[in-house]
């Protein structure tokens, strides 16, 4: 008889796994003084999405003699991404808090060119950047950061189910 594997450990490895490629991606961009580029910072969604799809695929191949229903495959698939986006979420803290504490300020800065291409005046740009100011605290990217993370990975989730779902022929169905 098959043992099945508990959902829970398979997304914890994979998670973990997965948060830790998308940590050294940051870091590495870091270094290359890329990590301010929003098309370059978009990468590590794929490589979320490669840990999820992975991580799901190895699961279903370990359960259920290699069926799944769209369900299974998204459970498994959102929390992968969840656990990693804690463990990343809370690298982030530690980055911006301890490692490059000046990076709130290249963040309101950019906000402020931003602003500036758009035409507005300095009295609309500095009541932005005020704005900008309150929400661009450790804290609160923190806490932004876990919705954000909670939200791309129940979306990634919802579309990788659709391919990684593979229904048992022999389950018995339900009429409805």
């Amino acid at each position: 008889m098959e043992k099945k594997q508990s959902v829970a450990v398979n997304a914890l490895t994979y998670g973990l796994i997965t948060g830790a490629v998308v940590i050294v991606y940051s870091l590495l961009m870091y270094i290359a003084n890329l990590y301010m580029n929003k098309w370059v910072s978009s990468i590590s969604y794929l490589f979320l999405l490669g840990g999820m799809v992975w991580g799901t695929l190895e699961y279903r191949k370990k359960t259920d003699n290699g069926f799944m229903t769209y369900g299974q495959a998204f459970t498994s698939s959102f929390i992968i991404g969840m656990i990693a986006g804690v463990l990343v979420t809370i690298y982030s803290f530690i980055f911006i808090q301890y490692i490059n504490p000046g990076m709130i300020n290249e963040i309101i800065e950019q906000a402020r060119v931003q602003m500036q291409d758009k035409n507005l005046t300095e009295d609309q740009i500095e009541a932005a950047l005020d704005m900008t100011r309150k929400f661009t605290t450790p804290g609160l990217m923190t806490v932004f950061g876990l919705g954000a993370y909670a939200l791309v990975s129940a979306i990634l989730g919802l579309i990788a189910a659709i391919f990684l779902k593979k229904p048992d022929p022999n389950a018995p169905t339900s009429a409805l």
